[in-house]
């Protein structure tokens, strides 16, 4: 007989992570030291995004913003974009670092983290209706060589609202970035609703030809399985995201009890190989507790453990990700009591309005 505890156990489980079946694997296996400074370095990038149109300590054009610019000496901001710094915009920036040779997309996170949370709707819109085609940089693109071959394909409406909007904002300067120093390795990185974007960006990148390496972080389930197989089959391969190696080009940086990984938790969403678990609660965890795991929904990985008050410190754990990301957001979560602006309209996506929307000629999934 199942015990009450066990029941209650799997209760919140379903709760958290949804009805996404786990992986079949169980496979892990530790990073390197070399693999860890990286991704500390990439957290620090993401970080730097929440800097952008900041009221303290704004990115500046020089690429200084105080404290969290100063572990980039060497690189060149190639520009930002987005909207102000108190809305749910797709906001990022593009850079270079010349010593290193490499170039990068880098986007923001939700601003609020009570609007990132209102940003997972209750819907998925069908992944190439009404939304821009992966392999192109024009937003609306319905030449057939833009689309791809995914017709069972569905994502969060949300992200293709958001994704339609940031290509319809960068595309051309995007593509001139990409095309700059190409010796450069390019790197796509990006936390929160913006590792989401991450996600699709790099994969429209690399649909184009380029060799983009994507390290995001606290990413959400972007969409169903369909497109969770696309994903792993277009970055893997008949690999299932164990190896860590020269080749390898997607890693999905998820942290202990980060509830925001498992989201939307509801029928249909689950999230494709290559994640990278911190087992760590804190900043600088230990070698030992980052590993790579086999599979996108690997039950010794994030899916492993769930503790509610954990689950009910947002911050501490959507944040944490070797180092912390988001601090340069003093402000997160205090909109209403700035009396800043606030969108109270049935879509939360970037920072327009359905009506704004429609104005520059973008388009609405059903």
């Amino acid at each position: 007989m199942v015990s009450f505890g066990a029941r209650i156990k799997d209760f919140f489980s379903v709760l958290l992570f949804g009805a996404a079946s786990t992986s079949s694997s169980t496979k892990t296996a530790l990073v390197s030291q070399g693999f860890y400074d990286a991704a500390l370095d990439f957290s620090h990038l993401s970080n730097i995004a929440y800097c952008v149109n900041a009221p303290i300590t704004p990115l500046k054009s020089d690429f200084s913003c105080g404290q969290s610019c100063v572990h980039f000496p060497d690189i060149e901001l190639v520009h930002i974009f987005g909207g102000d710094f108190f809305s749910t915009s797709i906001t990022g920036y593009l850079a270079l670092d010349h010593v290193k040779k490499e170039k990068y997309v880098v986007f923001r996170g939700t601003f609020s983290i009570a609007d990132a949370i209102t940003d997972i709707q209750f819907q998925q819109s069908s992944f190439l209706v009404n939304v821009p085609a992966l392999n192109t940089f024009t937003a609306n693109d319905t030449a057939p060589e833009a689309q791809i071959d995914c017709k069972q394909c569905k994502i969060h409406d949300g992200f293709s609202k958001a994704f339609t909007e940031t290509w319809h904002n960068i595309g051309d300067l995007l593509e001139q970035h990409l095309d700059s120093y190409p010796d450069y390795q390019l790197y796509v990185t990006g936390h929160s609703l913006g590792a989401a974007m991450a996600l699709l960006g790099a994969t429209s990148i690399k649909l184009r030809g380029y060799d983009p390496i994507l390290i995001n972080y606290g990413q959400p389930r972007v969409g169903n399985k369909a497109f969770a197989d696309y994903i792993s089959a277009l970055w893997f391969g008949n690999g299932d995201g164990l190896e860590i190696n020269q080749q390898r080009r997607l890693y999905r940086m998820t942290h202990w009890n980060d509830v925001f990984v498992g989201l939307p938790n509801w029928d249909g969403y689950t999230h494709s190989n290559g994640e990278v678990y911190i087992k760590g609660k804190y900043v600088n965890p230990p070698l030992k507790d980052v590993f790579s795991c086999a599979g996108g929904e690997n039950s010794k990985c994030y899916r492993s453990e769930f503790n509610l008050l954990a689950q009910i410190n947002l911050l501490q754990n959507h944040l944490c990700y070797i180092d912390y990301i988001g601090f340069c957001a003093l402000n997160v979560g205090r909109r209403e009591l700035n009396d800043l602006p606030h969108y109270n309209g049935p879509y939360k996506y970037g920072h327009k309005t359905e009506e704004q929307f429609i104005a520059e000629g973008l388009e609405l999934s059903n």
